[in-house]
């Protein structure tokens, strides 16, 4: 779990840094995309960072496995976001659904349930 929650926090801080290295090759709508796909992770990784912490102290092994699903899913949903797979034209308000994120995102979140559960 400590390599899990490790390589997290390596995922975080290239998500952080990354966009603004590269902000010159990105084009304007995927440099504000890649600043939301962080925005997203800094709402659910002090959930996922309790729950690991938790997970190693009591010693739940099966939180190993869903912690790896569940970091996967994270940067999948990040290429997913950041790239604009399958990004649908925009509706009036402006939103761009993007319905293959929006699924892998509650994947991630169903992950970190499970890992909760596992906890009780």
């Amino acid at each position: 779990m400590i390599e899990i929650t490790l390589y997290t926090l390596f995922f975080f801080f290239l998500q952080l840094f990354l966009p603004v290295v590269l902000k010159s090759k990105m084009s304007p709508a995927m440099f504000e995309r890649s600043r939301r796909t962080t925005e997203n992770l800094k709402e659910s990784l002090p959930i996922f960072l309790a729950l690991a912490v938790l997970s190693i102290i009591g010693d739940v092994q099966a939180n190993i496995q869903i912690a790896s699903y569940w970091l996967t899913l994270r940067v999948i949903f990040a290429a997913i976001y950041i790239s604009g797979f399958k990004l649908k034209p925009a509706n009036e308000a402006g939103h761009q659904a993007q319905p293959l994120r929006s699924f892998v995102w509650a994947l991630s979140i169903v992950c970190l349930f499970k890992m909760g559960i596992n906890l009780i």
